[in-house]
């Protein structure tokens, strides 16, 4: 069997890396994750000479400090599908704790790096003090009238304050650039409040309501990633005579050419007559494209055959991908 995918541009990702069992990571059991929890923080954490925040923290708290990374690592895979139809498209940019290139500039996208770096934390650790693999969080409760709250609403402020304190750094100096980085971590953990989804259930006679169990529980990264990336595409140059809300990405200095960075390689879309996600004149700076023919082969109309086999086609597909030169 041969299909045909007449689409010259194949753009989808694979899966991001999910930190907890129940959205996806590849841990085979909850005891074998909580396991992982226990296990203490790597050399590069334990080491970490850019937050000192996060070397005490690996010696007292150190599933804490896991939960962060990974939420980290997993705001980071979000930033790169979100951003991959764009110029500069959130790849090759690092882990925060390993203290890449590009924060030692004050760009709008140093920004979304902080802000996505900050809320990936506290989306972490959040989520993981709510399935139990974090020992020293608790629950908050901040209850409406005819509200009984129930579950943990997800820990989100134990996760938002662990967040502040793994990231934010007190400089020797103050300098605008940790003005900036300060700011931006800060609107990471306000997305995280913002985007707060608050879940009920209702008791009373044919479900009237009388009484609510409700909880408060983050949104998934993927929203939360969304919604930073709105405030980055309406970032403000920040200015002495120009004060930024609190949840507004800032930034202070122009951000480099995207085109003087490395394009070979990148896929694109050369069929796109609209000139607008993804089209290869843009995403290639001029630089030109190639076309290449691609044949994947893959199981298709699988059945199951009494008693126990699973009998599959053997399928191809055909299709065209253009990336840059």
């Amino acid at each position: 069997m041969i299909t045909e995918a007449g689409d010259a541009l194949h753009l989808s990702l694979p899966p991001a890396h999910r930190l907890l069992v129940s959205l996806g990571t590849p841990w085979t059991s909850t005891i074998e994750l909580m396991n992982h929890f226990q296990e203490g923080c790597g050399p590069d954490l334990l080491h970490s000479r850019t937050f000192r925040s996060v070397q005490i923290a690996c010696r007292n708290q150190p599933s804490t400090v896991i939960a962060a990374f990974e939420g980290i690592q997993d705001a980071m895979s979000q930033c790169a599908d979100r951003m991959r139809f764009q110029q500069w498209d959130c790849t090759n940019v690092g882990h925060i704790m390993h203290d890449p290139p590009i924060l030692k500039y004050g760009y709008r996208e140093s920004a979304l790096i902080w802000a996505l770096s900050s809320a990936g934390a506290a989306w972490g650790v959040a989520t993981a003090c709510a399935q139990g693999w974090i020992d020293d969080c608790s629950c908050i409760h901040d209850g409406q009238p005819g509200w009984e709250y129930g579950g943990c609403s997800y820990s989100v402020q134990h996760g938002i304050t662990a967040s502040r304190k793994l990231l934010t750094r007190t400089p020797i100096v103050r300098t605008p650039l940790r003005s900036v980085e300060k700011h931006n971590l800060k609107a990471g953990r306000l997305a995280v409040k913002k985007t707060l989804i608050a879940s009920c259930k209702c008791h009373g006679v044919s479900g009237s309501c009388q009484q609510k169990t409700c909880w408060k529980r983050t949104a998934t990264l993927d929203h939360i990633a969304d919604y930073l990336i709105e405030k980055y595409a309406r970032s403000k140059l920040l200015s002495p005579d120009q004060k930024a809300k609190n949840a507004d990405l800032v930034f202070i200095e122009p951000s480099p050419d995207p085109c003087l960075q490395m394009t070979t390689g990148r896929v694109c879309a050369w069929r796109n007559e609209t000139h607008t996600q993804g089209d290869c004149s843009r995403l290639c700076c001029g630089k030109g494209f190639k076309i290449t023919h691609e044949v994947l082969h893959y199981k298709c109309d699988c059945k199951f055959v009494w008693c126990c086999k699973l009998i599959c086609k053997d399928c191809l597909q055909h299709r065209w991908v253009s990336t840059c030169k």
